[in-house]
């Protein structure tokens, strides 16, 4: 039970995945969720459906038979017969080239499409739903949701693929995903995870819930009750091609920590109870054993906290109020 979606925008490539791990049909706990995009040699990142024992001996048979990575026609070829060999489906993210490739059932699949996607058929029809807005979002008339992404790469697909994941995460009929909306990209050389904060603003008190949110709409979103400091983040480690990946729960404090073991086995969970914003760096040093150094952006709306009316009157666009509860991301350089 899996959903992975991949696209590419003019080079630019995102890949975002949920980490529910089921066995025989039945969902397990959150805490044995995986990771199902890994950064292999070669500036390549694989994501699999299917056995995580399978996936997990396959990325690290090919690790030690190309530690330096290979040629697009010897990668392909691995994965399929990985492929065929396991039942693993796979989705094969070039990030030198700006290719994807999909792979199912041993065999390359031919496609013109810049989005690919391995996993269950039901779920990525509900993700197309989605994305059309032929579905109604999850919190539609009780919250808007708004993902706030720290240093994506101009053009990334990143933040629209996520925005569309979450939903199926959350939708109660999409039994087969579930987890967390693991993001991740690719820079100028190397993948790496996504810096983000997905928070929840209140529905606008005098919008009907027949009515779409429009960008060009004169709304004030704030929050209250049950959105009011409500976030998860995707915690970034700031390295390239490393397979460990955070999130952080606002609301309760929680910091889930997904990664890779070194004998090839997949991926394990770590959760960390009590965790202030400001001590999520640290935390992970800790608890990790190394420098983490955490690109992490956390940010919520706060009911206490007045609106911040970025715009010259009412009669124009949406006012929204944003607290930053924590930022490890450096300064830009060109900032003062």
């Amino acid at each position: 039970m899996t959903l992975v979606v991949a696209r590419c925008n003019k080079g630019r490539l995102a890949i975002a995945a949920d980490t529910r791990v089921s066995a025989q049909d039945v969902a397990l706990p959150i805490t044995a969720g995986t990771l199902k995009s890994c950064c292999l040699p070669g500036y390549l990142c694989v994501s699999f459906a299917g056995s995580p024992e399978a996936a997990a001996e396959a990325f690290w048979d090919f690790s030690e038979k190309h530690p330096q990575g290979s040629t697009f026609d010897v990668v392909t070829r691995y994965f399929e017969n990985s492929s065929a060999r396991t039942g693993c489906d796979y989705i094969l993210a070039f990030g030198s080239t700006g290719k994807l490739v999909t792979i199912r059932d041993g065999k390359r699949i031919q496609s013109v499409s810049n989005t690919h996607w391995i996993g269950d058929k039901l779920a990525f029809e509900k993700f197309r739903e989605y994305e059309r807005r032929q579905r109604e979002r999850y919190e539609h008339g009780r919250a808007i949701n708004a993902a706030i992404f720290a240093d994506e790469m101009e053009g990334s697909p990143a933040s629209e693929l996520q925005g569309i994941m979450r939903n199926i995460i959350l939708d109660p009929s999409a039994t087969s995903v579930g987890g967390f909306v693991t993001v991740i990209s690719n820079r100028d050389i190397g993948f790496r995870f996504s810096t983000y904060s997905d928070i929840l603003l209140d529905w606008p008190a005098n919008l009907p819930t027949s009515q779409q949110l429009q960008l060009t709409d004169k709304f004030d979103l704030s929050a209250s009750g049950e959105n009011d400091r409500y976030s998860v983040s995707q915690i970034s480690p700031g390295y390239y091609n490393l397979n460990i990946v955070a999130f952080y729960l606002l609301k309760g404090k929680l910091l889930y920590v997904l990664y890779g073991s070194a004998d090839g086995l997949p991926g394990r969970c770590a959760v960390f109870s009590n965790v202030e914003p400001n001590s999520i760096a640290a935390t992970l040093d800790e608890k990790l054993g190394f420098d983490f150094r955490a690109l992490c952006l956390v940010m919520s709306s706060r009911q206490e906290y007045p609106l911040v009316h970025g715009r010259p009157g009412t009669d124009y666009g949406i006012s929204m109020s944003l607290f930053c509860e924590c930022n490890t991301m450096p300064i830009p350089q060109h900032s003062a």
